[in-house]
């Protein structure tokens, strides 16, 4: 039973063999030595091996990280994103405040889980399948705007005005941000205070019209489409606290990750002995309760 869960559950972990540009070329299972562990580098290697796999929760292993995601659209065209635990009216969000030469409502884009891609880590910004918008407004009294994209402040009421607001939250998830932020605009101003271990930062931007947004960001950043790999992630250093279920460690090396039988239909991921990651009966993954409240890198 032991070797029969991980033949059937080996499509959950995953190793970087292949960039996301071939994802069409199926990728070569790499064996942790000494044990019947396989991993896969993305969503889309655990759907070729396990065509019939869900939606939900699966533990990759993409050029020396180990950290979860959760996969949608399994059953035509996978791709990974990661949960965001803070939510609500004033986390997450991203926000063109209406005024001056752009007249409305402020608009106003809230994220609930954010696109990753698994070779590097960066958010797809302009991905909105997991995000709400509210309000409409005019850009410089012209263009209807009804979206932004993550990790945007803007706003068009008066030259160096930075009453634009957006917020980046990742704490209780195991990621940080690594990326800088740029003003653009015309007479634009803006900040961008990062605090709790890279981990939270508020921004503001505005102008005449400006903006604040991860560098390399378009100009002009509203209405977003998906594609715009711009912020840039890397598992949280020191000590966080994550939700249950969430891990993102460096692991340079596969010689160090074992596995072992747990309770019930249940195999352990261990690293260095540490448990890491427990795999269900139903071919899912999540974070051992013990390091629920308080993960470190390895």
């Amino acid at each position: 039973m032991f070797k029969r869960l991980f033949r059937h559950s080996v499509p959950i972990l995953a190793l970087s063999v292949i960039p996301m540009a071939a994802a069409a070329m199926p990728a070569q299972a790499a064996p942790v030595p000494g044990s019947s562990v396989k991993f896969y580098s993305s969503c889309a290697d655990i759907h070729r091996h396990l065509v019939k796999a869900p939606d939900g929760d699966y533990l990759l292993y993409n050029n020396g990280n180990l950290f979860t995601v959760y996969c949608d659209n399994m059953s035509t065209m996978p791709r990974e994103y990661i949960d965001l635990t803070s939510t609500g009216p004033w986390a997450n969000f991203s926000q063109y405040t209406a005024g001056g030469a752009s007249p409305g409502r402020n608009v106003r884009t809230t994220f609930k889980k954010l696109r990753v891609n698994p070779d590097n880590l960066t958010v797809d910004i302009g991905d909105l399948t997991f995000a709400w918008s509210t309000g409409a407004l005019k850009h410089s009294g012209k263009t209807l705007v009804t979206s932004m994209p993550y990790g945007v402040a803007m706003s068009c009421t008066k030259a160096q005005t930075a009453n634009g607001v957006g917020n980046i939250d990742l704490r209780w998830t195991p990621f940080q941000v690594s990326s800088t932020f740029t003003v653009g605009g015309y007479m634009a101003k803006g900040s961008a205070v990062v605090t709790q271990n890279y981990q939270l930062v508020n921004l503001t931007g505005g102008g005449y019209c400006g903006w604040n947004a991860p560098t390399g960001a378009p100009f002009n950043p509203f209405n977003p489409k998906p594609g715009l790999y711009d912020l840039k992630l890397s598992c949280a250093s020191g000590r966080v606290t994550t939700a249950p279920g969430q891990i993102c460690f460096r692991v340079d090396s596969l010689n160090g990750l074992t596995e072992r039988a747990g309770p019930g239909n249940a195999v352990d991921v261990l690293y260095h002995g540490k448990p890491v990651a427990i795999m269900s009966h139903g071919d899912q993954v999540h974070a051992p309760a013990a390091l629920s409240s308080a993960v470190a890198p390895l």
